[in-house]
């Protein structure tokens, strides 16, 4: 039985000389790899060869079990391709989906991160200067984090009742407890990454985000992507300039 749903592709590989093997996020089946075949071929169902970023309405054929499903059209809708033009913006646009397809399950719904992705990807291609780009990507990963269930503490320490404070001098943070540490706490973790005070602040309220300096949000997407690394057990493949 065929399916349909929304799409949003994180990643295209060639499989042969007609046919493409794709990762795609859909909003009502989760992350769902599927063989697109005849998609390289100059007349398909599909728009074209299916590329990165690409959004729209598809159709598949769930595979057996969790085994690869087969795509058998896609919709592709021209939303991102002012990506192509901006090398900033996909930057940021790669790294969201590498971390996408890295921390989420297969065929595990997440409509709601679909829908902040695609809604991510819009606003980053069309953010006016780099630190709109870097807020917006900071968002966008503090909203992965919480849909796999894995965000961060910012409003307090960790290892202790104490809450984020201004008398805090020495602020750090521990991905392997999965938040902040207090000066009371610190010295007993080895795995900790100094942070300071302005950026504590602004990941605790993050509506204070877009009147916070460049400076200190591309300490926030540093801290971020220090995390990443961490739960990935290695940095991802996808890098972005964080230093001006």
């Amino acid at each position: 039985m065929h399916r349909q749903d929304q799409a949003i592709c994180l990643r295209s590989v060639t499989y042969s000389e007609t046919s493409q093997i794709v990762t795609l996020l859909t909003r009502e089946a989760g992350k769902l790899a599927a063989i697109a075949k005849g998609s390289r071929r100059p007349k398909n169902a599909f728009d074209g060869p299916v590329e990165m970023f690409a959004c729209g309405a598809i159709a598949y054929a769930p595979g057996r079990a969790e085994g690869m499903a087969t795509l058998t059209e896609f919709s592709q809708q021209p939303l991102f391709r002012g990506l192509r033009t901006n090398l900033e913006a996909l930057n940021a646009a790669m790294l969201a989906a590498e971390l996408t397809e890295k921390m989420t399950e297969a065929q595990d719904p997440h409509p709601d991160l679909f829908d902040a992705l695609r809604q991510f990807l819009g606003d980053v291609q069309g953010a006016k200067e780099k630190k709109e780009g870097f807020i917006y990507l900071v968002l966008y990963q503090l909203t992965l984090l919480n849909e796999v269930g894995i965000r961060p503490v910012f409003d307090r320490c960790t290892n202790c009742p104490n809450k984020l404070s201004g008398h805090w001098k020495i602020i750090y943070f521990s991905s392997r407890n999965n938040g902040l540490l207090c000066p009371d706490c610190e010295t007993s973790f080895v795995e900790k990454k100094r942070l300071s005070a302005p950026a504590a602040a602004a990941l605790a309220n993050l509506k204070t985000l877009k009147n916070t300096n460049e400076r200190i949000v591309k300490e926030i997407e540093a801290l971020l992507l220090y995390h990443f690394t961490e739960l990935l057990g290695k940095p991802p493949k996808c890098r972005i300039q964080i230093r001006s």
